[in-house]
C-alpha cells in the first residue's frame, strides 16, 4: 500500500480507536493514583465491564443499557477491591495482581454459564459512530477525530474537567493533598478512607466503559476470555507516561494505540519490521513509563502506600 493521505488517515484513525479505551481506564487510574492508590487491578476491572457490557447487551438488546451494564460492573468490582486496598489497607500491587488473576477465571467461567454464543449482536451504531457533520470529511484527521464512538467524545470532555477539577476545585486539593501527604490531610480533619474508596469507585466506573467499549464497539458485542488483552497494564503505564496530567494523557493514548495499530497495519505501510516486534511495541513504551516512574517528582508521593493513622 503506498504511503499517501489515505494511508495516513487510515493509520491515525486506527491509532485513535485503538487508544480509546487506554484512555478510558487511564483516566480512572489517574484518580486513585492522585489519591494515592496504585490500581494495578485496573485489567480486571476493565475485563468484569467488558463481560458486563455482553451480558446487558444479550438480556436488553440495547447498546447503551449494555454499556451501562459494563460501567456498572466495572464499579461493583471495584468496590470490592477498595475495600480491600482503602478500607483493609491490603498491599495494593498484590492484591491488584491477585484480583486480575481472579478476573480472569471468574469472567471465563461466566461466560460459559451466562453468555449465548449463538447470539447475533444488534445495531451497535448508537455508540460506535457518531460523525460530525462539517468536520468527517476534512483530509487525514476527518476519519481519525470527527468519526469516532461518542464514547471516546465524552472521554474527551471528561478528560478536560478532570484536568480543572484537580488543579481548580476544592475537591481537586483534597484528593491531591491525600496523595502528597495523607498524615497532614488526616489531620486537618479529612477522611483518607473515603477518599480512596471513592476514587477506586471512580476508577471502575472509568474501567467498566473502557472494557465496555472494547466488547461493544471494537469487537461489535462478542466476548471472549481475557478480551482485555493487557491494555489496563497499559492504561497505568499512560498515566505515569504523562507525568499524572489527564490533557497528556489523551496524547499519550493515542500514541500506544499508534503502537498497537502498527501491528495491524505496519506491514500494509511498507514497514520492514517482523509483526512479533510491532506486537510488543506498546509494551516497550509502558516498560519506559514505569522506568520513568522512578525518575523526577511527578507523581504522588504517597502513592501505593497503604494509610495508616499514627504510621509516621
Amino acid at each position: 500500500m503506498p504511503f499517501d493521505a489515505i494511508t495516513v488517515s487510515l493509520l491515525l484513525a486506527a491509532a485513535v480507536r485503538l487508544g480509546a479505551p487506554i484512555l478510558l481506564a487511564a483516566l480512572g487510574e489517574l484518580v486513585s493514583e492522585r489519591a494515592g492508590v496504585l490500581n494495578i487491578g485496573l485489567e480486571g476491572l476493565m475485563l468484569f465491564g467488558a463481560f458486563g457490557a455482553v451480558l446487558g447487551l444479550q438480556h436488553s438488546n440495547d447498546p447503551v443499557i449494555g454499556l451501562l451494564c459494563g460501567a456498572g460492573s466495572g464499579l461493583a468490582a471495584a468496590i470490592m477491591l477498595g475495600v480491600a486496598e482503602a478500607v483493609l489497607r491490603a498491599d495494593q500491587i498484590v492484591t491488584g495482581i491477585g484480583f486480575n488473576i481472579l478476573a480472569v477465571g471468574a469472567t471465563s467461567l461466566l461466560r460459559q454459564v451466562a453468555l449465548n454464543g449463538s447470539y447475533n449482536a444488534p445495531d451497535l451504531r448508537a455508540i460506535s459512530m457518531l460523525r460530525i457533520p462539517g468536520l468527517d470529511h476534512l483530509p487525514i484527521v476527518g476519519r481519525a477525530f470527527f468519526m469516532q464512538s461518542p464514547v471516546l467524545y465524552a472521554a474527551v470532555v471528561v478528560a478536560v474537567l478532570l484536568w480543572l477539577m484537580l488543579r481548580f476545585t476544592r475537591l481537586g486539593l483534597i484528593i491531591r493533598a491525600v496523595g502528597e501527604g495523607a498524615e497532614a490531610a488526616d489531620a486537618a480533619g479529612i477522611s483518607v478512607t473515603l477518599v480512596r474508596f471513592g476514587a477506586m469507585a471512580f476508577t471502575g466506573l472509568c474501567a467498566g466503559v473502557a472494557g465496555s467499549y472494547l466488547t461493544l464497539v471494537a469487537s461489535g458485542g462478542v466476548f471472549v476470555d481475557d478480551a482485555i488483552g493487557g491494555r489496563g497494564y497499559l492504561a497505568v503505564a499512560v498515566v505515569i507516561f504523562s507525568r499524572w496530567n489527564p490533557l497528556w494523557i489523551l496524547l499519550a493514548s493515542v500514541l500506544f494505540g499508534f503502537a498497537d495499530a502498527l501491528q495491524y497495519q505496519g506491514q500494509e505501510i511498507g514497514l520492514d519490521i517482523s509483526p512479533s516486534l510491532l506486537l510488543m511495541s506498546p509494551f516497550v513504551l509502558a516498560l519506559v513509563a514505569w522506568v520513568l516512574m522512578g525518575q523526577g517528582n511527578a507523581g504522588p508521593s504517597e502513592i501505593g502506600q497503604p494509610f495508616v493513622r499514627g504510621r509516621k
